[in-house]
């Protein structure tokens, strides 16, 4: 098998994986992360150059490498590009077979994925008209309640009386934080609102995208446990959370890569179904 990798242009963080073989199967040899920005080639660069030397590769022995994200177009190097939609699909579906259905809480809008059983894509719902409904709302919320981001997850899961955050426009949203505030709310019962607010948008999302029994949450915001235990009280329904949840796009792309690579699609050929969403 030949080394590939793939990269995630996100809106906040660009991801990288490369993909080897062990034992016949695909395999994540080296990962990097780095924070995006207006240089989207420079930060997939740094990206690779960090997954390339945790798998102890060189540059010239990568074959292929598929971008997806926002930024996707803007990888210079690219082979290919693949909307997020699809390599959240076909990544998840990796990491977790049994899967249904997807929520990625991105940094701009959230999605809920319905896929087959073979990891295609069957049904998708996105919230991206406002950043109350997405990570960034987190992270603006984080800042102004003097929060690093890596302590909101486990802060929410203290929580004794969550406060609701029903505003669904950011704006909004900071003021009735401004005013929880005022009031002596704990930091803790005011993340955990957060959580459950984004909690009760994505469960719209996802009634949409035919939810069964479970789901499986990805993205930089399924690093925070506290959403998905807000996930969990909410929807009723059990949360999966793949070790590496924010690198699950991008191995979605250097799979679908792979499968370019070897020739099962002709090279140049694209497949509605799978590529168009």
């Amino acid at each position: 098998m030949p080394f590939l990798a793939g990269i995630d242009c996100g809106t906040s963080f660009t991801k990288a994986v490369v993909l080897g073989e062990e034992n016949g199967r695909p395999r994540v040899l080296g990962k990097g992360r780095t924070r995006s920005g207006a240089r989207v080639d420079e930060a997939a660069n740094n990206a690779l150059e960090q997954a390339l030397d945790e798998a102890r590769l060189e540059r010239h022995q990568v074959e292929y490498v598929a971008a997806t994200g926002f930024g996707r177009y803007g990888v210079s190097f690219r082979d290919i590009q693949v909307t997020e939609i699809t390599t959240a699909a076909r990544g998840a579906h990796f990491v977790v077979p049994q899967t249904a259905a997807i929520l990625d809480i991105g940094g701009q809008c959230t999605r809920a994925i319905g896929i087959t059983e073979t990891g295609k894509v069957k049904l998708f719902k996105s919230n991206d008209k406002c950043a109350a409904g997405s990570g960034m709302f987190i992270q603006r919320a984080a800042k102004y309640l003097e929060v690093p981001l890596e302590e909101v997850g486990e802060l929410s899961l203290q929580a004794k009386h969550p406060q609701p955050i029903s505003s669904v426009c950011a704006v909004l949203a900071e003021s009735e934080i401004i005013n929880h505030v005022s009031a002596g709310i704990s930091v803790q019962d005011i993340l955990r609102g957060i959580h459950e607010s984004l909690a009760d948008r994505a469960g719209a999302l996802l009634k949409r995208v035919e939810m069964k029994r479970e789901l499986t949450l990805i993205g930089g915001v399924a690093r925070q446990a506290g959403i998905a235990k807000a996930l969990e009280d909410r929807l009723k329904v059990k949360v999966n959370v793949p070790p590496d949840c924010d690198f699950v796009c991008a191995l979605g792309a250097a799979l679908l890569g792979l499968r370019r690579l070897t020739g099962k699609r002709p090279v140049g050929q694209v497949v509605e179904k799978e590529y168009a969403h």
